[in-house]
């Protein structure tokens, strides 16, 4: 038996609240839910199936702008599963973010990555008609 029996929550830190509220739940959308009175300010938000996004002040940890702007699919980031990819990606163009959109060949998935204000990515991921063949590499173990 392994350690834990599912994923529970994903935690980022940002340095305004009041910025990351206007991101995420403004722009894109998430629905917040109740959170634990702490004795720091956050937001919690539901991702679905019991997993949740938390979201902590800590004005302390500013990442240099380089890490902000700039986005690379493998710097840190969680992934939001989305049904049509296509037209997840024709929103964020109409919101105006910028993202990097990629069509992976790997996956046979679209990828679209945007930032929040402190430059924590956000992966928008899902079939797109315009994505090719799904390829997986083997791990080498067998279940």
């Amino acid at each position: 038996m392994g350690l834990f029996k599912e994923l529970n929550h994903v935690s980022i830190t940002v340095t305004d609240v009041a910025k990351a509220r206007e991101f995420y739940t403004g722009l894109l959308g998430l629905e917040e839910i109740p959170r634990p009175a702490f004795n720091f300010p956050g937001i919690w938000y539901s991702l679905g199936n019991g997993l949740s996004l938390h979201i902590i002040l800590n004005d302390e940890l500013v990442r240099p702008a380089v890490e902000r702007e700039k986005i690379e699919a493998r710097y840190p980031h969680f992934a939001l599963w989305t049904p049509d990819c296509d037209a997840t990606a024709a929103r964020i163009e109409a919101l105006g973010l910028v993202c990097r959109d990629v069509f992976s060949g790997p996956t046979g998935l679209r990828q679209v990555f945007v930032k929040d204000p402190d430059g924590n990515m956000v992966e928008f991921i899902g079939p797109s008609t315009k994505a090719g063949a799904r390829v997986m590499e083997s791990t080498g173990t067998h279940p």
